[in-house]
């Protein structure tokens, strides 16, 4: 860390660091990215009265109650999941549910379905079973004001936490899929306590989505998820749709779902949330994932020189001009690499490769690239919110530097991703069931030479796993060992 960083610290910054856990391998690269983005993590780790809070920028900044916005929150659980400690992402779940300053219904997010992740990570079901009435609440919001008759969901693209973007508002892959995961993870952590009532009626709303994602949502055509519209086409028509509630028009409840022919070709796009279905697990073996994973390496499609563009180069309106000169109209979804975007994109990606074989090389390349983004020619690191993906360049930063210097440092360290989750979960798949500890690492992991990561907490044990190709592959748990001489999946009974 950096004397700046050091002067910067938060009274609480050495507390969070001490608890982060180590990742070293053969690539220099993602071992530096993996250290530097705990220490970011670090700084948005803020302790108050009322416990752990994590916010978006570094604070005093942006944000709402404490620094905080509900739409990175999902992503913020699930890396500081991997903690030593549990009290800060187990206080930050207590603030989104029970704090009354807390807007956890001001964007669409997947806070639910991460807490699940946490608890199983650490078997703390009785934890979030204490935060089942402010999830089943925050729920009912989404239905009331979100929910058309078609039992589909409507987002604004801002409300989504993805302005400007090519398709606009609609009935969105992402936001329906975020229910869909939130709704399984209310019906799991229902039935662990023993509530069957709410875990049968979330079980039933998750099965009727899943199947109207898979049946409007997915273009055979395109071979992909994508969004269908509802509102004209233009940047008056999002204009006029910005403000704080941005939630489904009363008048769309009386319009049917469009059909594909009806979408205009302006609107018709394959975007980087499409693969948020995949993240979650929604499509199952149902979907096959091949020609959208084509699109991640395809120059006309989503791969960018520097990093994932948000939407497929090849659509006429990819990259398109926003009259609006307001500083808060900076961030575009029409084409610019977003680090929020490209860790969900990597999350499902990772899923689908432990699901399909072949596509283990795709991740790890772009896992690469990713980390390659948060160093600048220097040496130092930057995370922001839109990077150019032809010129590595980030761009937001660039337009403050020339026009609003005051405010250039705004967007360093921005925390509206994950990194550490895409190497713990992702790359090495550790998991924690009800039976025991789980490695199971991706086979393009030995592009990395060896690996090892230690430090873990899980289920209240300490695990280490290793592999390098003379020792082999080694889970230990608790002073338990299991051992195979090649890379590939263990289990240690806990």
């Amino acid at each position: 860390m950096s004397t700046a960083d050091q002067q910067s610290a938060h009274p609480h910054y050495r507390e969070v660091l001490d608890a982060v856990p180590e990742f070293r391998c053969g690539d220099e690269l993602l071992t530096r990215v993996f250290r530097h983005r705990w220490e970011s993590f670090a700084h948005h780790a803020l302790r108050g009265p009322s416990g752990w809070v994590v916010t978006e920028f570094r604070q005093p900044g942006p944000g709402r109650a404490h620094g905080s916005v509900n739409a990175a929150a999902g992503h913020h659980i699930l890396e500081g999941r991997w903690l030593r400690r549990t009290d800060v992402v187990d206080d930050y779940l207590r603030f989104w549910y029970t704090a009354g300053e807390a807007e956890p219904h001001r964007y669409t997010e997947w806070i639910a379905w991460a807490a699940r992740e946490h608890a199983r990570l650490h078997r703390g079901w009785a934890g979030v079973a204490d935060l089942l009435p402010g999830m089943v609440d925050n729920f009912a919001a989404w239905e009331g004001d979100s929910l058309h008759p078609s039992g589909l969901y409507w987002a604004h693209d801002l409300a989504d936490a993805m302005e400007f973007s090519i398709s606009g508002d609609g009935f969105r892959p992402s936001v329906n899929s975020y229910q869909f995961g939130n709704a399984d993870a209310i019906a799991e952590i229902a039935r662990r306590a023993g509530d069957e009532a709410t875990a049968s009626r979330f079980a039933g709303i998750r099965d009727r989505l899943r199947r109207l994602v898979i049946d409007e949502l997915y273009d055979p055509r395109r071979q992909f998820f994508t969004t269908i519209p509802m509102s004209p086409d233009g940047e008056e028509a999002y204009l006029a749709t910005v403000g704080a509630e941005r939630r489904m028009p009363p008048e769309y409840r009386d319009l049917p779902v469009p059909a594909r022919s009806e979408v205009s070709p302006d609107r018709d796009a394959r975007e980087l949330i499409g693969f948020i279905p995949w993240g979650f697990g929604l499509p199952g073996g149902e979907v096959d994932p091949a020609a959208a994973v084509a699109q991640l390496t395809d120059p006309d499609g989503f791969a960018g020189p520097f990093g994932l563009r948000t939407a497929e180069r090849r659509h006429k309106r990819y990259g398109f001009t926003v009259a609006s000169t307001s500083p808060r109209f900076l961030c575009r979804w029409n084409g610019p690499t977003w680090p929020f975007a490209t860790s969900q994109a990597l999350t499902a990606l990772a899923r689908i490769a432990r699901d399909h074989a072949g596509y283990d090389a795709v991740f790890v390349e772009l896992l690469r690239q990713y980390a390659a983004c948060h160093i600048q020619p220097d040496g130092g690191y930057w995370l922001d919110e839109d990077l150019d993906p032809d010129t590595g360049t980030w761009r937001v930063r660039d337009w403050r530097r020339r026009h609003d210097p005051a405010k250039a440092e705004i967007g360093r360290d921005y925390n509206h991703s994950t990194f550490a989750d895409l190497i713990l979960s992702g790359l090495l798949g550790l998991d924690v069931d009800d039976t025991g500890i789980l490695a199971n690492p991706l086979p393009a992991a030995a592009e990395l030479g060896w690996l090892e990561a230690r430090g873990l907490v899980l289920a209240g044990v300490e695990v280490t796993v290793s592999w390098s190709p003379e020792v082999g592959m080694r889970l230990t748990v608790a002073g338990a060992e299991a051992h195979r001489p090649d890379l590939g999946p263990l289990r240690v009974v806990v």
